[in-house]
Parts: C-alpha cells; structure tokens; sequence
C-alpha cells in the first residue's frame, strides 16, 4: 500500500509540472551534477564527514544510541505522521500549490514547482542505487536489505533544501524542523540506523538547495553566491540544528 501511494504521488508530480517546462536531455547532467557545483558541495561534504563518523563510532556510540530510542519510543504514536510525510507528501503538495501558483501569474511558480519535482527526482534515484548497491539490512529486521540510505529522510530533506533556497528561512526552518521529526521517526521506528538517515538527510538536501541555485544561476535570478545553510545534530549527547554561513 506505502508502494502504492508513493507512485501516485509520483505520477500526479510529474503531470502537475511537466506542463510548464520539458526536462530537456541536454540538462541532466548539469542538474545532476548541481550538488558538487553550486554551493550545496559544502553540505555534501560535511553531511558526508558526519556519515562516516558515525559508521566509525557505530559499536561505541550509535548502537547504545539506537537501542535507547526504539525502546524509549520518544514519538509514540506520531512517529506514524513521519513515516506518511516521508513518502512525498510535503513535495507533492509543494509542486502542486506552487503549479496552481503559475498558473495564477505567479513568475515563479512553474518554475518552483519542477525544481521541487527534479530536487525530489533526483535524489530519490540517488538513494535507490545506493540502497541496491551496499544492500544494508534494516535494524528490525535483517532479511531487508535496503537500509541505506534512508530514502524517507531523502524526500524529506530535498523539500526542506529546496524550500529553505527559494523562500528564505522564515519557511526553511519549519520545512527543516518536519524534515528533521520524520528523519528521526525512522530511527524512533527501528526502521532505519542514524547512518542512514544521516546520508538520506545529506544527498536530499544537496539536491533541494543544488536544483534551486542551479535554476537560479541559470535565469540569472538573485544573488547566488551566498552560502548558509543547516545542518542537523543527532548524538548521544546533542539534538539540534548547526548553522554555516560564508561571507
């Protein structure tokens, strides 16, 4: 049923944008390739460290961490909404307001809506060749073998990267609060390793903020030098959010 639902929404996406711009062939490998040449690379490269650390530290840390969460159950019930909102619902009805948008007379409507739709697009095929490449098994139940990366936490972070560059933070930051309570759902669920979610996290990330500074550079809209962004914090000792900014 999950399955189900996801390919709904998937196809009602890309009918509610594709009508407002064609995917050309010509741009996919610029967009694909937007994490590692717009200013997203820093994110890649510290959500990558922090992946990696935690992999380090997993039997000292990370798996006492893990098993104090799934028997603590911190969400209860609502841990339920992070597993529903992880499967493309805040990134359909983004690409769907903002298409009903542009087709108001919104100049950035269209647009927004397939930048959504490709940022989700994008790092969702990413995840799934991972998931299929390392065959990781889940924590609840070793005979699934596609643990990583987490692709609810994927979906939630390209909406929170994509809306955090096209809105500013006054809507990032909420967007980045919902992507962070259905990241940590996962982990709350057993369902996922904080590794997991952790990359899921980074490469959706990257993809929501790369695809907007990538659309922006190319219509010469804004200031696209400017580097903020944030991150985050999930250990044994600290929950909350870094910040980088650049100057």
């Amino acid at each position: 049923m999950k399955n189900f639902t996801t390919l709904i929404l998937t196809i009602l996406m890309v009918f509610s944008s594709v009508s407002a711009y064609a995917w050309g062939l010509k741009e996919l490998g610029d967009e694909a390739a937007s994490p590692v040449t717009t200013n997203a690379k820093y994110v890649l490269i510290g959500g990558t460290a922090v992946t990696l650390t935690l992999l380090i530290f997993e039997d000292s840390v990370i798996d006492p961490f893990q098993q104090k969460q799934v028997r603590n159950k911190t969400l209860g019930d609502s841990s339920r909404w992070g597993d529903w909102m992880g499967q493309l619902i805040p990134n359909a009805l983004y690409v769907g307001g903002m298409s009903i948008a542009g087709y108001n007379g919104d100049p950035d409507g269209h647009r927004r809506a397939m930048g959504m739709f490709k940022a989700s697009a994008y790092a969702t095929s990413v995840t799934t060749i991972l998931k299929y490449t390392f065959r990781e098994p889940r924590p609840i139940d070793s005979s699934w073998k596609n643990s990583f990366p987490s692709g609810h936490s994927t979906t939630a972070f390209a909406f929170s990267g994509y809306v955090a560059a096209e809105h500013g933070w006054a809507w990032g930051a909420p967007a980045l609060a919902l992507s962070t309570f259905i990241g940590y759902s996962r982990i709350n669920d057993n369902m996922h390793w904080l590794h997991d979610v952790t990359a899921g996290a980074t490469i959706g990330w990257v993809y929501g903020w790369g695809i907007s500074k990538y659309q922006k550079k190319k219509q010469g809209i804004g200031d696209v030098e400017e580097t903020t962004f944030v991150m985050p914090i999930l250990d044994s000792r600290t929950a909350g959010f870094s910040l980088y900014r650049e100057f």
